[in-house]
C-alpha cells in the first residue's frame, strides 16, 4: 500500500539513500557530498532549511520529494520550490512520484503559495512528460544562472 506522509527524522538515512540513487541515476553521485547529519540539520534542526515528503510502499520508503519555501516579493506571497523528487526505480510506475507532487500541491496551496517551481535537467525528456501530464508548464521567460566557488569568492572580496 502506498502512503505519502512528511519526513521524520528517522527518514533521514533513506533520504540519504535515495539522493545517493538520484546522484548515481544520472551518474553524479559525486555532487551528492551532504551528511546525513547535514541533511537532519537541515531538515529538523533548530535553522530549519527545507522540508521533505516521502513516498512509502509497504513501509518502505522508495521515494522523496525535498523543498523549501522562497518569497516572490512582487506578489508578497510564498512560493514553494521543489528542488528533489526522485522514486526508486523498482518503484517508479506505483503512482509514488504522482503522488508526492499531488502532496506538494496540497502543501503549497496550505501555505497560501503563489505556486511551485522546480527545475528540470534539459535532456531529460521523461521527467519533462511526467510533469507537462500534472499540468506543469515549461516556463520559457526565464532561464537558470548560477554563481559558485572561484568567481563567488571573487565577487564577495569586492565589497
Amino acid at each position: 500500500m502506498l502512503a505519502i506522509r512528511r519526513a521524520t527524522r528517522n527518514d533521514v538515512p533513506e533520504i540519504h539513500r535515495l539522493l545517493l540513487a538520484f546522484g548515481r541515476h544520472w551518474h553524479r553521485e559525486h555532487w551528492v557530498s551532504g551528511t546525513q547529519a547535514a541533511l537532519d540539520k537541515a531538515l529538523f534542526g533548530h535553522d530549519l532549511r527545507g522540508f521533505a515528503h516521502v513516498a512509502a510502499l509497504d513501509d518502505t520508503v522508495v521515494g522523496i520529494a525535498l523543498w523549501y519555501l522562497t518569497y516572490n516579493f512582487w506578489l508578497a506571497e510564498p512560493v514553494l520550490f521543489l528542488e528533489d523528487l526522485y522514486v526508486d526505480e523498482p518503484a517508479r510506475g506505483s503512482g509514488a512520484g504522482e503522488a508526492l507532487l499531488r502532496a506538494l500541491a496540497a502543501e503549497a496551496l496550505d501555505r497560501d503559495c503563489a505556486w511551485m517551481d522546480w527545475i528540470v535537467r534539459t535532456d531529460n525528456e521523461a521527467t519533462k512528460r511526467f510533469y507537462a501530464r500534472h499540468g506543469g508548464t515549461h516556463n520559457a521567460d526565464f532561464d537558470l544562472w548560477r554563481m559558485e566557488g572561484d568567481q563567488l569568492r571573487a565577487l564577495a572580496e569586492h565589497r
